[in-house]
């Protein structure tokens, strides 16, 4: 038996654990673009006692000879796949003293589908999403080869999902292919959105021999056409250009007869503007572009690789098929077991490959899933530090999700969120907005995590109801809270109780209130009206005024009054009327009065009372007029008699008294 060595067999491969521990024997799987490669390898060890701490999770290269002339197997003669092992099995078997092992190589890429998480991005583009991702998993072997225009995301949510799945539909959707480079000790990620983003396979020129089975040869060669769909037509909506009708349509170029009458409509299209729209919709034409004219394969080109290409100088049968090919998949079949059978016909090499031509951009399918978030979420409302209130002009807000780790409660948490409101028109409706700390209700736009929308909000052990309950549960209303620093005593409210027998209506204005009314405005009150004013009132009446109270009026004032009246007032008392002053009265006229009594009139004056008029002075009495003044008496009577009594009566002139009479009685 030759000794366990692997130099010049046709398989092998590199381990930690050494250049000899396996003879590898066996080679199965396949690698394409834009998804994981597995291959599945057997091998022999004379180590019988190799566990799987030693070598699962451990990074391997698996080697196929470039060729079959053993004088080329030299360090840069092999075709390698490099890659970590994911599952390792001791296949219990003997063999001449040997100890089978079989095992999985994937990528690195592959442990993305080992983590899962919750996770907001803003403004970044998908080149920073997926960089980001890598580094924190610790791969750095990566490279992206990118010409398009790639915009940053607002706001983009990994939602419970893998970090694989979660970067991969995003590559789907911004038409983002990737595939390996494999080389000695490391295999790195290539990600591009072109066609000039292809490697060169080492073997770059490639002849079909139909039915041959020799190396760096195609023996089987099959040209398929897929009838695809003609046209994609998406549409979106744009709250900030509401009118805008972001319609886009894209018609595929294939020319197959009938196509363009089928189309898929796809809404929302998750684009903001027609520019971008457009750019969507021609990846998801040129994704089944891809699929509609594609080659399939059998040969033994050991250095065909997914995302390499090759030229195809020579097919006998069709000289049109000749051209240069970019290779999607290829499925490797290899083995060797010249090592127990000492046969080198036991070697053997082929593999089953999909190709397409060159200048063919190659976009992957939108096959991994959109997570759909399943229904509302709470969240509570965020803003900057310092701040009770953070709005933009839409009245939209921040928030932090129970489920985002790496949120700090503050003004990044989140995109601006749009928050529903019981009326919302052109500058008019009513508007609630939520204030920092408070927890609100989110629900997402057809269940997509990236357009959260408040519907709703929420009280909490932090943040209890206004009035206690249930105690106070036939209260509701509003209560509001003065903004900054506001304490339970500074509120706004208006609330209603609808007790039975203690109903009532509290409106409460923490400073000021404004009432305006166009028209007319009406007030009944069925029973008592209290009103107190703790400074001043000012009323203005800008046209006429009327008061009525059916019963009795009580004015108090405490200090002074004034009353002014601009030209004329009329005063009615039904019956009687009391006047009473209690210390002087001063009545100014500044023309003429006139006072009318129907029957009596009385004056009492305490002391003195001075008539100073300054032309004349006329009194018109119907009867009589008496003026007395102890036991003095001047009565005058309608019949023109004039008496004078007195217990003295004194006449004086200072220069002439003149008496006339038709008859003197003296004495």
């Amino acid at each position: 038996m030759a000794d366990f060595k692997q130099q010049s067999r046709l398989l092998a491969i590199d381990t930690p654990l050494g250049d000899d521990v396996f003879l590898l024997t066996r080679l199965a799987g396949e690698e394409s673009v834009s998804a994981l490669f597995g291959i599945e390898i057997e091998a022999y060890s004379l180590r019988k006692d190799i566990t799987p701490a030693e070598i699962v999770g451990q990074n391997v290269t698996l080697k196929i000879a470039a060729t079959d002339e053993s004088a080329l197997f030299l360090p840069d003669s092999y075709r390698y796949i490099n890659g970590y092992i994911k599952s390792f099995r001791q296949e219990g078997r003997q063999l001449q003293d040997l100890r089978g092992y079989s095992a999985v190589v994937v990528p690195w890429l592959w442990f993305l589908t080992q983590t899962s998480d919750c996770k907001i991005f803003q403004f970044k583009n998908i080149q920073e999403i997926a960089t980001a991702i890598f580094e924190e998993n610790g791969f750095t072997d990566f490279q992206f080869r990118l010409v398009g225009q790639h915009p940053a995301r607002d706001y983009c949510v990994q939602y419970k999902e893998s970090d694989f799945n979660f970067i991969s539909r995003l590559f789907e959707e911004e038409g983002l292919y990737y595939y390996f480079a494999h080389e000695a000790g490391k295999h790195t990620l290539i990600i591009s959105d072109h066609i000039g983003g292809y490697d060169e396979s080492d073997e770059q020129s490639i002849t079909y021999a139909a039915g041959s089975l020799t190396q760096h040869t195609i023996h089987n060669w099959y040209h398929s056409f897929q009838f695809m769909t003609g046209r994609y037509s998406k549409r979106d909506y744009d709250f900030k250009k509401p009118s805008n009708r972001l319609q886009t349509s894209a018609a595929a170029d294939m020319v197959v007869p009938g196509v363009g009458k089928y189309e898929h409509f796809i809404y929302p299209g998750r684009y903001e503007d027609k520019t971008h729209g457009d750019q969507l919709t021609r990846l998801r034409v040129e994704a089944d572009e891809a699929a509609h004219d594609v080659i399939t394969g059998e040969g033994g080109c050991r250095s065909f690789s997914a995302g390499h290409t090759f030229v195809l100088e020579r097919h006998d049968d069709a000289p049109e098929e000749l051209g240069e090919y970019v290779l999607l998949s290829v499925s490797h079949k290899a083995q060797d077991y010249s090592y127990t059978s000492n046969d080198e016909q036991d070697k053997e090499y082929s593999n089953e490959f999909r190709c397409i031509s060159s200048e063919t951009i190659y976009r992957p399918p939108q096959t991994t899933g959109w997570p759909r978030m399943q229904g509302p979420q709470n969240a509570i409302v965020v803003g900057p530090e310092g701040e009770e209130i953070y709005t933009d002009e839409y009245g939209r807000v921040k928030v932090q999700f129970p489920w985002d780790r790496y949120g700090a409660y503050n003004e990044n948490s989140s995109c601006w969120v749009r928050v529903t409101h019981s009326w919302a028109g052109k500058n008019w409706g009513n508007i609630y907005l939520p204030r920092i700390g408070q927890e609100v209700i989110v629900d997402f736009m057809d269940g997509d995590p990236d357009r959260p929308i408040i519907t709703g909000r929420v009280y909490n052990a932090e943040q209890m109801p206004p009035y206690e309950l249930p105690a106070n549960k036939t209260q509701s209303g509003t209560l509001t809270r003065s903004t900054k620093g506001g304490t339970a005593s500074n509120a706004n409210a208006l609330r209603f109780e609808d007790k039975k027998g203690e109903e009532e209506v509290w409106l409460h204005a923490e400073k000021d209130q404004r009432i305006e009314v166009e028209n007319d405005e009406s007030h009944w009150v069925g029973h008592d009206r209290v009103k107190e004013i703790d400074h001043d009132e000012t009323v203005f009446v800008h046209h006429d005024r009327t008061e009525t109270v059916d019963n009795n009026e009580k004015i108090l004032i405490r200090n002074n009054r004034m009353h002014t009246t601009g030209i004329a007032e009329i005063k009615t008392v039904g019956m009687v009327r009391v006047h009473t002053v209690g210390v002087n009265e001063t009545n100014t006229i500044g023309a003429a009065q006139e006072n009318t009594v129907g029957v009596a009139r009385t004056s009492t004056i305490g002391e003195s009372d001075t008539l100073n008029v300054g032309k004349s002075l006329k009194i018109n009495v119907g009867e009589t007029i008496e003026i007395a003044c102890g036991k003095s008496l001047i009565k005058l009577d309608s019949e023109g008699n004039i008496f004078i009594n007195g217990v003295k009566l004194s006449i004086t002139g200072e220069k002439h008294v003149q008496i006339e009479g038709k008859r003197v009685d003296i004495n």
